[in-house]
């Protein structure tokens, strides 16, 4: 799968990156909302693993920029977020498909991952 991981924090980005491209995944990390949604102009991926805040705002930008960029191939989102369990009143969680709630293990990443696998 082509995956974009949109995380700030660079050790927590190294790990998952690590962790998907050893799972066969085709990964591309970026820090800023602004790159993720740049590169969402130019390029298709299978799933975006999204971080809630990023250094350069919401990550719910990203989560806009797909749905009007992308229309209805758009790629699915796992929302990664040190708020705890958002719960289903939460708009944002109606938005994406999964949320992981930080800090999460690398099998609870890894099931969301599957769970999305062609």
């Amino acid at each position: 799968m082509k995956i974009l991981l949109a995380e700030d924090e660079r050790t927590i980005s190294r790990l998952i990156r690590q962790v998907l491209v050893n799972n066969g995944h085709e990964v591309t990390a970026v820090t800023s909302a602004a790159e993720a949604v740049a590169l969402l102009e130019s390029e298709r991926f299978d799933l975006v693993l999204l971080d809630l805040h990023l250094a350069d705002g919401d990550g719910m930008r990203v989560v806009a920029a797909i749905e009007t960029q992308q229309g209805e191939g758009r790629p699915p989102v796992v929302l990664m977020t040190g708020e705890g369990v958002l719960g289903a009143d939460d708009p944002r969680t109606r938005r994406v498909a999964t949320v992981l709630a930080k800090p999460f293990d690398l099998d609870e990443l890894e099931r969301a991952v599957n769970a999305f696998v062609a």
